[in-house]
């Protein structure tokens, strides 16, 4: 990398835009004092990032803004752009892979441009190839480049000064940037950073972990019982599948059997027939023999009033021809015997009662009253004994009425027998009833030991169907207590081991189920229940939920941990590397640069001695602890002189020390650029021009931009700017190019 241009515009004194071409090896700037010659070696500083206002003379940020003067307004803002050419990427080995992801896409250019704009604010913007970059990528760029601190690459009189007076420690660092080692330092600051933040990421990883630890040892011992529930469930989902599949077989065997076999309803038709057949047949049986006897009895009630009746016309019969006999003989007796004198009246009255009785006898006879019939017999027979034995010697007048009367009883007689016959052809008629009935009852009789029997049959056919009937309801409860039971154990199922419980309608091989009994598959059935029930996690969806989340965080947590521990090693790795490169690059930079300082110093003073010396410092940390670090010091001894406290030289012997000392620090890592502010201001003219020769030898690997009032310094200068206040109060530039000037010469 080479420093190609510098253009200001607003910054102090130069209002309008310029720009310095720094292409040349030796570019000098001149000018009287207050022209503004001070402020381009600033503007470099202000734009390599200097955060110092106060080195830059001024209070604030908006110090370093143009103010105006009487011809030109003051300015908002004030920018410095500095333009680097970077064909050549010198890297000084440092490897630029390691560089930042803002930064590396940048170095990659052949030219960079590298800008700083303040405003009226006091904020700053840095722009590299007008994009917007951070101050850190701006230094570390700058390592990249070589462009140290401003110890080493800007240096004015005090700066110069201020190296020799500097601690150990101080001139160490100085040292450092100028060997181009600040990379290292940057690198390995921000590797410890990089450390400590690791470290507390670690910490606060490691926290996390054991804070969701116990939570995640709970979940996943909630999960495994999920898991032995789930395992249970499938368990659970055979054992369901063999023994629904034997059960329903076996109902549907059982239910065919009872149906084909009569269920109990079907039964109790059957015995509710015969039961009816039964009673009918009782009814009959009953009502059969009734009706027999109420018939025999009533036919023997009708016999028993016509022997009744028969025995009393027996009886009148008898009593009639008795009389009828007795009157014969009277009638006789009158026929042969003497008259009898018998009253008329008395006769006529006897007649009439007679004749009374007779006509009563024939109605009791026709109405078949036969205690009439008794009663006027024995009237009539009262009636004609008592008149014939008063008068069996009456008259023979008399005669006609016996003979009328003995008609009259042959006509009651005839009546009576007739009606004896005819009650005794009743009575044969009755009895051929009374025969038919008798036949007819054992009839019943042995029509009713056929029904007994059947009866029997069927009561024996009752018994036995009820016995039936109560084993069929037994079977038919067994079957319907066992339905229940399937249908209740498949609604378990499907609500324990979901749908795929109906498959057990399909046909599945039973595997190492197939020589359980099915009792035994029951008993196994209600254990896995009860495992899956005790395993019973509630909210078991978002349990998994919560362990599938809180697992996935640990194992980010573990990834990252682990990954943060490889960055760990890594940073601890490169710290290392970076600690073993630094310590090995400044011990070789501390002989280089003591060579070069020891060589500087004895072409400046003429036999003399110089050097640096490593030493070792102690310090104290902010826990206490000591730690041991290096510092430099100067080891010097002048020709002809005892003195080697730096502090007892002349200030022109101070200035040529500290500049071959900053010559040679320069020289063995150079930088692009290096801009010498009035550094040759102590030295005389002879020691002037041992300063030209440093710088021609310093400017054969860097380009130096000399501000400067001497005039040998001028004499080594390849292009001179004069810097020069205007009429409008602004700076500007005027320049001679004397390589261009000598080319003409010639």
């Amino acid at each position: 990398m080479r420093l190609s241009h510098i253009t200001l515009q607003g910054f102090k004194s130069f209002a309008k835009k310029t720009t310095i071409d720094v292409t040349h090896q030796v570019t000098g700037v001149v000018g009287p004092n207050g022209s503004g010659k001070s402020n381009i070696a600033e503007a470099i500083r202000f734009v390599l990032g200097e955060q110092s206002i106060k080195s830059m003379r001024g209070k604030i940020g908006a110090d370093v803004i143009f103010k105006g003067s009487e011809h030109l307004s003051a300015m908002s803002r004030a920018s410095v752009t500095m333009v680097i050419d970077n064909k050549i990427k010198r890297t000084h080995d440092i490897d630029v892979s390691h560089a930042s992801e803002s930064l590396a896409p940048f170095l990659v250019y052949d030219e960079l441009t590298l800008s700083r704009v303040i405003y009226a604010d006091g904020t700053s913007d840095y722009l590299l190839n007008d994009a917007k970059i951070r101050l850190k990528d701006v230094q570390e760029l700058l390592s990249f480049a070589g462009i140290g601190g401003s110890a080493h690459t800007i240096i004015n009189q005090g700066e110069a000064d201020r190296i020799l007076l500097a601690s150990a420690r101080d001139r160490k660092e100085a040292l450092e940037a100028a060997l181009g080692l600040r990379v290292y330092h940057m690198r390995l600051n921000e590797s410890t950073r990089k450390l400590e933040r690791v470290k507390t990421h670690v910490r606060e990883v490691e926290l996390l972990r054991n804070e969701i630890k116990p939570h995640l040892s709970h979940l996943e011992r909630q999960v495994k019982k999920i898991e032995s529930q789930e395992e249970e469930r499938k368990n659970l989902h055979q054992l369901l599948l063999v023994y629904l599949s034997r059960e329903e077989h076996e109902l549907k065997l059982m239910d065919e059997r009872i149906r084909e076999q009569g269920t109990s309803g079907s039964l109790l038709l059957i015995t509710d027939s015969i039961r009816k057949e039964l009673g009918v047949l009782r009814n009959k049986s009953h009502d059969v023999q009734t009706s027999a006897a109420h018939e025999k009895q009533t036919l023997q009630a009708e016999m028993q009033s016509l022997l009744l009746r028969r025995d009393q016309v027996t009886k009148t019969l008898g009593r009639l021809e008795g009389d009828m006999s007795y009157m014969r003989r009277e009638l006789e007796k009158e026929e042969i015997g003497k008259d009898i004198n018998i009253s008329q009246d008395e006769f006529t009255n006897t007649h009439a009662t007679a004749s009374h009785n007779i006509e009563n006898l024939k109605h009791a006879v026709k109405s078949e009253n036969l205690s009439q019939v008794s009663s006027e017999t024995e009237k009539l027979s009262l009636t004609l004994e008592t008149f014939f034995t008063k008068y069996s010697h009456g008259k023979g007048s008399k005669k006609e009425l016996l003979k009328k009367d003995i008609s009259n009883i042959e006509d009651l007689i005839r009546e009576n027998e007739s009606k004896e016959k005819s009650l005794t052809n009743e009575m044969v008629h009755l009895q051929e009833k009374l025969d038919n009935i008798e036949n007819k009852a054992l009839d019943v009789i042995n029509s009713r030991h056929e029904e007994e029997k059947k009866v029997m049959i069927l009561e024996s056919k009752l018994r036995e169907l009820d016995s039936t009937i109560a084993l069929r309801k037994q079977e038919e409860g067994e079957l319907s207590l066992r339905k229940e039971h399937f249908d209740a154990l498949l609604q378990e199922g499907l609500v324990i081991v979901g749908q795929v419980v109906m498959e057990y309608k399909k046909h599945i091989p039973e595997g190492r189920y197939k020589d359980i009994p099915k009792h035994d598959l029951m008993r196994a059935i209600e254990r896995s229940k009860l495992r899956i029930e005790e395993a019973g996690i509630p909210n078991r969806e978002e349990v998994i939920a919560e362990y599938k989340s809180t697992r996935e965080r640990d194992e980010y947590l573990t990834k990252e941990l682990t990954d943060i521990k490889e960055s760990e090693q890594k940073l601890l790795v490169l710290i290392d590397e970076l600690s073993t490169s630094l310590e090995n690059r400044f011990s070789t930079g501390v002989i280089e640069v003591s060579k070069v300082f020891s060589e500087f110093f004895g072409e400046v003073f003429n036999g003399g001695k110089g050097k640096l010396v490593l030493v070792q410092l102690t310090k104290i940390d902010e826990e206490g602890n000591q730690i041991t670090e290096q510092g430099i010091d100067i080891d010097v001894s002048l020709p002809n002189k005892k003195v080697k406290e730096i502090n007892m030289f002349s200030g022109g012997e101070r200035a040529l020390v500290s500049i071959a000392l900053l010559f040679a620090m320069s020289s063995i890592t150079p930088p692009p650029f290096m801009v010498l502010d009035e550094t040759d201001a102590p030295l005389d003219e002879t020691n002037a021009r041992k300063y030209g020769v440093m710088l021609q030898r310093l400017a054969e690997n860097s380009k130096l931009l000399v501000i400067t009032h001497n005039r040998e310094t001028m004499n080594h200068c390849d292009m001179l700017y004069g810097v020069t206040l205007s009429a409008d109060g602004g700076s500007r530039l005027l320049s001679i190019d004397f390589k261009q000037a000598e080319e003409l010469v010639k």
